[in-house]
């Protein structure tokens, strides 16, 4: 039998004792610390009470995912360059992870934790204890479907830097990247699931293979820390501390907003206006940096409202934005945004002559603005169709009865 056969069938018995070695999966009474999974005494846990009245008997050796909707959902595979070599990486060492380290950097200094860089990012280093929403994809070595992803899932995780909710050599990976960036990385068991492994998935001792991509990163590390103070710790610090707060309330808002949380959006945005409103200034540098971050909650605001279906909400944050716009220090793109959005609340509340007037004083701003030209002839179709209905209604009407 030929060498490569030979090593060929002692990868295909490799995998076959991966599936042969797994258990079925059990639902424990109480969850795990991934920090205690890992370590060297490992964790003790108790099996559920329902788990163990289960009787059915299952095939856990049949593939977790579907094969179609791996294809659509998964970047890694064929043509992705990463088990394409397989074959000839056996015909070397017999080990394709092997071959793919030699062209990977270390980022532990111990072999712990490999990256390749897939696709760069944008954007400067990942800030200490930001919140990164990212996809990912995790494979075995041989086998060809992931034992965990993201993608399948069809939503990205979210997971704070150096929180422990994620084995440690993801989080080393993770604190490597940027935003937009592509990565793959090898993860040595040490950095992992250990010796014990995390069956039925994952056997021990096993380096794994991850794909990340970094959707987005928050930096919300000061609106956390802010609102770990007490009241009267928030009522004494500097404006400095006011301000980073609210930026970071404003980006955490800016997230769930994209996610499609309006809720979690509107809770930040308020937030961030209330720790503004309250900031004592020195200056008027510290009143412009106030004013203009005033002025976009204000008009996030009432997008969110808008959005929420409440127009009286919406004209009440722009009310409120119109309040704090101070000449010389305010935005004109801000200003067209918070006139724009008064118009299209009070089209929503039927006051058509204050929309007008709201649209227009938009238009003056941003006079080639494709938006505000359709709301206008959006606002002027409306009325059209109010005045028919109006004339309609004050037309005598015939007698039910002869006369």
């Amino acid at each position: 039998m030929a060498s490569s056969e030979l090593k060929g069938k002692e990868n295909s018995t490799k995998t076959n004792d991966r599936c042969e070695s797994y258990v079925p999966s059990v639902q424990l009474a109480e969850g795990l610390d991934v920090r205690e999974v890992c370590s060297e005494t490992g964790a003790s846990f108790e099996i559920s009470e329902e788990q163990l009245r289960d009787k059915e008997n299952i095939d856990w050796r049949e593939n977790f995912f579907d094969d179609e909707e791996l294809v659509k959902s998964l970047r890694l595979g064929a043509g992705n360059g990463i088990f394409e070599d397989e074959e000839s990486a056996s015909e070397e060492d017999g080990e394709p992870f092997r071959k793919m380290a030699r062209r990977m950097e270390d980022m532990t200094g111990d072999g712990g934790v490999l990256k390749m860089i897939v696709q760069p990012g944008i954007g400067g280093d990942i800030p200490d204890n930001a919140t990164i929403v990212f996809h990912y994809s995790a494979f075995l070595e041989y086998l060809d479907e992931p034992f965990d992803s993201s993608y399948l899932r069809k939503k990205p995780e979210k997971n704070k830097v150096d929180s422990g909710n994620i084995i440690p050599g993801l989080n080393v990976a993770i604190k490597t990247m940027r935003k937009r960036e592509t990565a793959r990385f090898l993860i040595r068991p040490e950095y992992a699931y250990g010796k014990l492994g995390c069956p039925p998935r994952i056997p021990g001792n096993e380096t794994l293979l991850y794909e990340v991509y970094i959707v987005n990163v928050i930096d919300d590390a000061a609106a956390d820390a802010y609102d770990e103070l007490d009241e009267k710790m928030q009522t004494n610090t500097t404006f400095e501390q006011r301000l980073e707060a609210a930026r970071g309330f404003h980006r955490k808002g800016n997230n769930h907003y994209k996610e499609g949380y309006l809720k979690g959006a509107r809770d930040c945005y308020l937030r961030a206006a209330w720790i503004m409103e309250d900031a004592r200034l020195k200056n008027e540098a510290e009143e412009k940096q106030r004013t203009s971050l005033l002025m976009k909650m204000r008009s996030n605001l009432a997008q969110v409202y808008l959005d929420m279906k409440e127009p009286a909400r919406a004209c009440t944050q722009c009310k409120l934005g119109f309040e704090v716009a101070v000449a010389g220090l305010c935005s004109e793109d801000v200003m067209a945004k918070l006139y724009f959005r008064s118009g299209k609340a009070k089209v929503m509340l039927s006051n058509f002559k204050g929309a007008h007037k709201d649209l227009l004083a938009a238009q003056r701003i941003k006079p080639n603005n494709p938006s505000i030209s359709a709301e206008l002839e959006e606002l002027y179709l409306k009325q059209e169709k109010c005045e028919a209905q109006e004339k309609f209604m004050c037309q005598p009407q015939p007698s039910p009865h002869p006369t």
